[in-house]
């Protein structure tokens, strides 16, 4: 969709936000309770999480339901952004063909 270099560029800066808006550099439990809500169901924070576990490393853990679940919702995450955005890949490339 995006018509040149400059279009794509200003769409990949968008990524940044989410990148510290993650577990990955500050525990959810110091940032505002909405901050930290959103920081905690975000799918870098859970892969984070997941990988921590897995490793032995709990990091900063947590009581609520999201941080109890990172490994399973480590492999939720990539089939629901896919089953949402694969479709609508899909529709698009079909209306650029014809």
């Amino acid at each position: 969709m995006m018509r040149g270099q400059g279009a794509v560029a200003g769409v990949q800066v968008l990524e940044f936000p989410l990148g510290f808006l993650s577990n990955g550099f500050v525990a959810p439990s110091t940032m505002p309770g909405w901050l930290g809500a959103v920081a905690e169901w975000n799918p870098l924070s859970v892969t984070v999480g997941a990988t921590r576990e897995l490793f032995g490393n709990a990091g900063w853990g947590g009581d609520s339901w999201v941080v109890q679940q990172y490994p399973l919702l480590a492999v939720a995450w990539p089939f629901v952004l896919v089953g949402v955005f694969l479709p609508l890949s899909v529709a698009r490339y079909r209306r650029l063909s014809r």
